[in-house]
C-alpha cells in the first residue's frame, strides 16, 4: 500500500548503492536496491535553488503475475527544494520515473523539460525522443523494445472543499504535483509502484523531478535526474 506525505523541511541520511534480497521466501524473493542521494543547484534571479532526492530506494518484486516480460518495483524517497537568498515566493514540485525497455535511460538528457502531461523529453545523443507512454504510479505501462515511458508520482490532496465550494468532478483524484510556499518544500513517498509490461529484454528506470520556483520577479524551472537502476 502506497504512503505519501508532504512537509516543509526534511533531514535525510545518505544511502549507498547495493543490492540485497529481502527475506520473503526463496521462490519469490524481493530485491532491495538502495539508491544514492543526488542534487542540482541553479541560479534563479537573485536566489540559488537546490533540488535534491534523498532516502531513495527501489524494491523489485515479481508481482502478482510473474512473467518474464513484466517488471514491478516499489519506489521510495524524499524530494526537496530549497530557495536560498533573494525573495523566495514558493513554487511547485512534480516528480516521477522514466522507464525504458532495452534503452539505457542513464544516457538521457533534458532537452525540452519535463511535464506531468507529456512526460520527459530526452535526447539519446541524437534527435529528441518523446516517451511512448505516460502514466501515474500504481499503473503498469506497456513498452516495446527501444521505447521509453514515464510514470509520475502521485499524492493525496491535502485540502478538502468546504460546504458550498464549487469543485471539479475530479477534485478528489490524486495529483501529480503540489505547490509550496516560502523558501522550501518537500515530498516524501513510500512504496509507490512503477511497472512495465511487454518488455522482452532488460528494463531500466531513472528518477526525475521538475521544480518550478519564483524569486522576486523571476520564475524558472529546475530539473533533477537521479541515477538509473535496473528493473531486471
Amino acid at each position: 500500500m502506497k504512503k505519501i506525505a508532504i512537509r516543509g523541511a526534511i533531514a535525510a541520511a545518505a544511502a549507498g548503492v547495493a543490492l540485497g534480497a529481502l527475506s520473503t521466501g526463496a521462490a519469490n524473493a524481493d530485491t532491495f536496491i538502495p539508491l544514492p542521494n543526488d542534487s542540482v543547484t541553479n541560479k534563479v534571479g537573485d536566489s540559488t535553488v537546490t533540488v535534491s532526492i534523498t532516502n531513495q530506494s527501489a524494491k523489485l518484486s515479481p508481482g502478482m503475475v510473474s512473467l518474464p516480460t513484466t517488471r514491478n518495483a516499489w519506489v521510495s524517497g524524499v524530494v526537496s527544494a530549497k530557495i536560498n537568498g533573494g525573495k523566495p515566493d514558493g513554487g511547485s514540485i512534480s516528480a516521477g520515473y522514466a522507464v525504458g525497455c532495452q534503452v539505457d535511460v542513464g544516457k538521457t538528457e533534458v532537452t525540452a523539460g519535463v511535464t506531468g502531461a507529456s512526460g520527459a523529453s530526452v535526447n539519446f545523443n541524437g534527435p529528441t525522443i518523446q516517451p511512448k507512454v505516460t502514466a501515474t504510479t500504481g499503473a503498469t505501462i506497456s513498452l516495446a523494445a527501444g521505447s521509453i515511458g514515464t510514470q509520475m508520482l502521485t499524492y493525496d490532496r491535502a485540502s478538502w472543499p468546504s460546504p458550498g465550494d464549487e469543485v471539479a468532478p475530479d477534485w478528489a483524484d490524486p495529483s501529480t504535483s503540489f505547490k509550496f510556499k516560502g523558501a522550501s518544500g518537500s515530498l516524501a513517498y513510500t512504496e509507490q509502484t512503477i511497472g512495465v509490461d511487454g518488455c522482452a529484454g532488460y528494463a531500466q528506470a531513472r528518477f526525475f523531478a521538475k521544480v518550478k520556483v519564483k524569486s522576486g520577479n523571476t520564475q524558472s524551472t529546475v530539473v533533477l535526474w537521479g541515477k538509473p537502476f535496473t528493473l531486471g
